[in-house]
């Protein structure tokens, strides 16, 4: 009888034993954290960081895309880290801290300043699985590569156009150019445009920027090679051509606000358009939202005038993966959620970029007017895959554009040297000092 009690107590002991390892392994399994560092089995979400910049408006659409990939795969929570300014320093300070979100958006221009700090996950694996590269706009996807790897994928891309004011066209009985119009075209529209008032000029004919994305155009469009076999080469003639028209629209013909004269007017290039102080305004499609809300006259938009050949800078926001994350699978998702036609709907329809794909160029749901959508798919075409792709695959974009291009630039704009004694000045200093090592 002893026996049997204490046999029937052994078996209780190691039942409360068997019972107790159970649970402990179940407490575990509940407790344990997967690479997003969240509960997996708990009822909480996976967590994943996104990164990206922009006005208001694209705010809110990401937000809603954010929302649907959230939708679509419920186990995950992403935080959003929207940075209306500064950006790039914001960034830089993340990857020296070591605390980049898992995805995050990075600048067509500096994609190989962040390539080698060996701080991106390379992405050729996703996109290979995932088809990303498929039918994607020509030339697009190099700007993501660095040393043969892709390290970020273009989300999207933005054509550089020449917005018209149809109503002062009109008005001045000047017919609204199409999209063969020549340079020699436009120099002469933009002067029949201009108008005065006892000697003051109170419509210019054209609005006109300073900074790269302009001067690349003109000077593209004149053949010109501004950056060649790993230097500056803007003394090159056709360069030189195509800064001239510039120079000449803001000094000789005054048919642009210069710099100095559009500070002294306290309004932006965009801002003088929207009032119908300039009848053109050359700019990308970012403007389109804000034009369909401001704009209270009839506008459209036609091709940037052609020259020597045509040719299209690259604007970008192209999406990166963390090296660090710790969740590299849920930020593929991600990444490939964005990209996804479910993903582009929601944040290209608004009208501030095209997508990144050519199949989706006649979807009216991403893609659509007003303006006219031609002349924004034209440009597909002919964007530049040599000459910016060559200055940004140096690695010394920035600073060659924002230290020796801009200064020099400027100051011919503004009329305080000739645009020979600049682009002298931009290649005998950016080639010493910058590629000269």
């Amino acid at each position: 009888m002893f026996d049997k009690i204490k046999g029937l107590a052994l078996l209780l002991v190691l039942s409360m034993l068997f019972t107790a390892c159970s649970a402990g392994s179940g407490e575990s399994q509940g407790n344990s954290t997967d690479q997003g560092g969240t509960s997996s089995t708990s009822g909480k979400k996976i967590e994943l960081s996104f990164m990206g910049w922009g006005n208001e408006q694209e705010r809110e659409l990401y937000e809603k895309m954010l929302k649907g990939f959230e939708a679509k795969h419920p186990e995950y929570k992403v935080n959003y880290i929207y940075v209306p300014k500064d950006y790039d320093t914001k960034l830089k300070t993340m990857l020296t801290g070591n605390t980049l979100p898992d995805v995050f958006w990075v600048g067509e221009t500096v994609v190989p300043d962040y390539a080698k700090t060996g701080k991106l996950e390379p992405l050729d694996a996703i996109v290979s699985m995932n088809g990303l590269d498929e039918d994607f706009v020509p030339g697009l996807l190099d700007y993501g590569k660095y040393d043969g790897k892709q390290y970020t994928i273009p989300k999207d891309w933005e054509p550089y156009v020449m917005y018209i004011n149809v109503d002062l066209f009109n008005e001045a009985g000047v017919p609204v150019p199409t999209g063969d119009w020549t340079m020699d075209e436009f120099m002469d529209i933009a002067k029949r445009m201009t108008v005065q008032e006892d000697g003051r000029i109170t419509q210019y004919g054209v609005g006109l920027e300073t900074w790269w994305g302009p001067w690349s155009v003109f000077a593209g469009n004149e053949g010109g090679v501004w950056f060649k076999d790993g230097k500056a080469n803007f003394n090159d003639p056709k360069v030189i051509k195509g800064l001239q028209r510039m120079y000449d629209l803001f000094q000789t013909d005054k048919s642009a606000p210069s710099p100095s004269a559009l500070q002294q007017s306290g309004m932006g290039q965009s801002q003088m358009f929207e009032t119908g102080k300039v009848a053109m305004y050359a700019s990308g499609r970012w403007m389109v939202p804000t034009f369909r809300q401001t704009a209270s006259f009839e506008w459209t938009a036609v091709e940037m005038p052609i020259g020597e050949t045509r040719i299209n800078p690259l604007f970008s926001g192209t999406l990166a993966i963390s090296k660090d994350s710790k969740d590299k699978d849920g930020a593929a998702k991600l990444l490939t959620y964005v990209l996804s036609e479910e993903g582009l709907k929601d944040i290209i329809g608004l009208g501030l970029a095209m997508p990144n794909k050519m199949k989706y160029m006649d979807d009216p749901e991403m893609v659509n007017a007003p303006p006219a959508v031609e002349p924004f798919k034209a440009t597909a075409q002919y964007l530049d895959t040599e000459i910016q792709l060559a200055a940004t695959q140096s690695g010394h974009f920035s600073e060659l554009i924002n230290k020796y291009v801009q200064p020099e630039l400027d100051s011919a704009f503004n009329g305080k040297q000739t645009i020979q004694e600049a682009v002298e000045n931009i290649d005998a200093k950016a080639n010493k000092e910058l590629f000269n090592k």
